[in-house]
């Protein structure tokens, strides 16, 4: 083993592809940490989950695509959580602070204004008729 091993747990929308896989593998991952972000409202593109291995130490790390600020990173379980419980659901998320028992730690809250639309596509055909219905 060299300095590090990056091993891909998990990866979905705009990390889902070899691209990120091969910046994960040669150590290209620039990212802002979420902390720098506290209080913005950010729309999440994709996510990856990473365990980081070195002679030293073993840990995970969460890197999310962003559209405003690019790749942030959290090792926060209870952040990556809530980004994979409304990844689908809502465009927007705000990220926020929260206190546990550990001390404090990330959250992504969902913007309910910013709810995707599901669209439903009916087959109605219209009757045109020049008579009346009574």
């Amino acid at each position: 083993m060299g300095k590090y091993e990056v091993k891909i747990l998990e990866k979905k929308g705009t990390m889902d592809n070899s691209l990120f896989e091969e910046m994960a593998t040669r150590g290209d991952i620039t990212s802002i940490k979420v902390t720098e972000i506290l209080g913005q409202v950010v729309k999440i593109t994709g996510y990856a989950v990473c365990e980081i291995i070195t002679e030293d130490k073993n840990f995970t790390m969460n890197y999310f695509d962003t559209e405003e600020y690019g790749i942030i990173s959290s090792g926060s379980d209870i952040f990556k959580d809530s980004v994979i419980a409304y990844f689908d659901k809502v465009n927007n998320v705000r990220i926020s602070e929260i206190k546990t028992k550990k001390g404090k730690t990330y959250k992504a809250v969902p913007e309910l204004n910013s709810k995707k639309k599901e669209t439903k596509t009916e087959n109605k055909e219209q009757e045109t008729s020049d008579d009346l219905p009574f």
